[in-house]
């Protein structure tokens, strides 16, 4: 019993002291326990019920990303739940010896509707990967074969939770923690600190949209 609480103590301690290495992410939010980027929140909509609020962000959904049958993965409308994951275009502004860029973010979403509110959760936030072609001392057939693998990986992220579909999905989060995105003083660099922001303004744009599709008046 005694060996079984000290293996206890010291796998404590160690979590602790790894929680405490985790380097830490400006602007975006970090969930406490997982370390990860995590939008999460309520929308109000007081004067909804809960079916014209499921409908609606149905509808912004739709709209949002057009193919609502590829992004949805599941929906209950007598719990109000609509699951699913989407993609968007990320604008991260110009930065010290960082020209403005533009980069594609994949993403998880969970909204539970009820009567005058909607929660949400918008997680899992990672960088496409995928495969590329080259041929071999041939710009010009290399260039064709990325374009066709790009053509036709085009709605690859529709399927991106299963498993042969893994490989497809970087989360940020390694990436933008390594050690050399931080200056020797641990401040974060400015490649880093613009890949942040693009991310900010992305995730929270969507949610802006989101918040105006149901409070705007319907004709």
């Amino acid at each position: 019993m005694k060996q079984y609480f000290l293996v206890l103590t010291f796998s404590c301690i160690f979590q602790v002291t790894q929680a405490q290495r985790v380097r830490p992410l400006p602007i975006v939010p970090v969930d406490s326990a997982s370390q990860r980027i995590c939008y999460r929140g309520t929308l109000a909509a007081p004067t909804l019920p809960a079916t014209e609020l499921f409908g609606r962000t149905q509808e912004w959904l739709a709209r949002q990303f057009e193919d609502y049958g590829a992004v949805v993965k599941f929906s209950d409308p007598g719990r109000g739940l609509l699951v699913g994951q989407a993609i968007v275009r990320a604008h991260a502004p110009a930065q010290k010896n960082q020209y403005a860029r533009e980069f594609n973010l994949l993403f998880r979403f969970y909204f539970r509707v009820q009567a005058g509110t909607l929660r949400y959760e918008l997680t899992d936030i990672s960088y496409p990967r995928y495969t590329t072609t080259y041929a071999a001392a041939d710009a010009g057939n290399g260039l064709a074969a990325d374009g066709l693998v790009g053509w036709l990986r085009q709605d690859e992220f529709a399927r991106i939770s299963t498993g042969e579909a893994q490989t497809y999905r970087q989360p940020v989060e390694p990436e933008l923690r390594d050690y050399d995105q931080y200056t020797e003083k641990g401040a974060p660099r400015p490649r880093m600190l613009q890949q942040c922001q693009g991310i900010q303004e992305a995730m929270t744009t969507l949610l802006a949209s989101l918040s105006q599709e149901l409070v705007s008046p319907r004709l």
